[in-house]
């Protein structure tokens, strides 16, 4: 089957008992068009081939997707909370019957929420997880295409960074075991996960080193963290606090860092928007305007793709500056007054003396080659010569 327009209207045409059969999509959008033509291929494929094979419903797509793919991502725990959300929307539907209309209903119902309205963000995730399992569905060969998400655009916002004093006003009012954390992660860079779950056999403080393995980092490689002596410091002031866990309270593992001491501590320094990952884009943020090269940092930081790093760029002019004057010197001749110009320009003068009754020799005028340089001392001497004929 293929895709093409007549006017303005999409059209889809297959081939049927080796006879070609046209059939208009009814709308001029590109994307509609196309799941239309994925559904209708879908049919026919069906009819032909699969007249006795069932389809398979949501729950069993959703079901197989768990046990086969993602009880291995690290995600898991979340993905099944989004997938608690969308299930009751999905259940008992056919694969097929799953399209773009059915989508952005569901969509809609996650932007309104049911206690409050939830961010456009939140929302795309809810699909993602969607099309997650529709794209495993797809490789199991259950459905022939998948129908076009309406993900909603999500535009590029700031990066929240804290300011050295706005770091000492919240480490300041942070609880020492909180503010403790704070600190390693300014100096590190670590996310949330890895400072909560740093252990000693990872620390190395002779060395000033310490190690993510790949089954703890977001990209899935192991990363080599430098020591500076602000880690440090706070590395040996956690030291016999807890055999195994670095970063503990009372003598327990640590894993949620936005508690209520931190959002009092928060609004005691009166910092809006600051979450524990704060620490990490105010790291690299400190780091970029400090000159430390955009490369360098993707190693620091354990980034997977230097896109992610790009969002810190703009902080680095003078990193930027150093490579402005690359490109040379760039070719330029300053205009100069042609010959005739002056010429003519000189007449004009010249004829402005004998209007004033001023004999050539006497009106002191020069060319117009001289006025244009700029020389004082070869100007118009209209005012002298009129003075040594009176005098005469």
């Amino acid at each position: 089957m293929s895709l093409y327009k007549r006017g303005n209207i999409w059209w889809c045409s297959w081939e049927i008992d080796g006879r070609p059969v046209a059939e208009t999509t009814h709308t001029r959008d590109q994307a509609e068009a196309q799941e239309y033509h994925d559904q209708r291929r879908a049919e026919l494929w069906r009819e032909r081939r699969l007249d006795k094979i069932e389809i398979p419903t949501w729950d069993t797509a959703c079901l197989a997707w768990l046990e086969g793919h993602a009880r291995d991502k690290k995600s898991y725990s979340t993905d099944l909370s989004r997938l608690r959300w969308v299930n009751p929307r999905l259940t008992g539907r056919k694969l097929d019957k799953i399209n773009n209309a059915l989508l952005t209903e569901i969509r809609d119902e996650c932007l309104k929420g049911a206690e409050k309205p939830r961010a456009r963000s939140t929302c795309n995730k809810h699909l993602a997880v969607i099309s997650a399992v529709l794209h495993y569905a797809h490789t199991k060969d259950w459905i022939v295409g998948i129908p076009n998400i309406p993900y909603f655009p999500e535009p590029e916002g700031r990066i929240r960074f804290l300011t050295r004093k706005e770091a000492g006003r919240l480490i300041n009012e942070l609880p020492e075991h909180l503010a403790q954390m704070a600190r390693f992660s300014l100096a590190t860079g670590l996310r949330r996960g890895n400072v909560t779950g740093l252990r000693w056999d990872d620390v190395d403080l002779a060395r000033r080193v310490a190690w993510i393995w790949p089954d703890e980092a977001k990209a899935g490689r192991a990363i080599s963290v430098p020591l500076n002596d602000q880690a440090v410091e706070v590395l040996q002031e956690r030291l016999d606090t807890n055999p195994e866990f670095v970063f503990t309270f009372k003598d327990a593992p640590i894993w949620h860092v936005k508690t209520k001491a931190w959002d009092k501590a928060c609004k005691r320094a009166e910092l809006h928007d600051v979450d524990f990952h704060t620490m990490r884009h105010t790291w690299a943020s400190w780091h970029v305007m400090a000159g430390t090269p955009l490369e360098v940092l993707m190693q620091l930081g354990g980034w997977s793709s230097m896109e992610m790093v790009l969002r810190y760029a703009h902080l680095a002019p003078g990193y930027l500056a150093n490579y402005a004057g690359n490109v040379g010197a760039v070719p330029y001749n300053s205009p100069t007054v042609e010959n005739e110009d002056s010429e003519k320009s000189s007449q004009l003068a010249e004829s402005m003396g004998w209007l004033m009754g001023l004999e050539p020799t006497t009106t002191g005028i020069t060319s117009l080659t001289d006025v244009s340089a700029h020389d004082e001392s070869k100007t118009y001497k209209i005012k002298d010569a009129q003075k040594r004929r009176k005098i005469a």
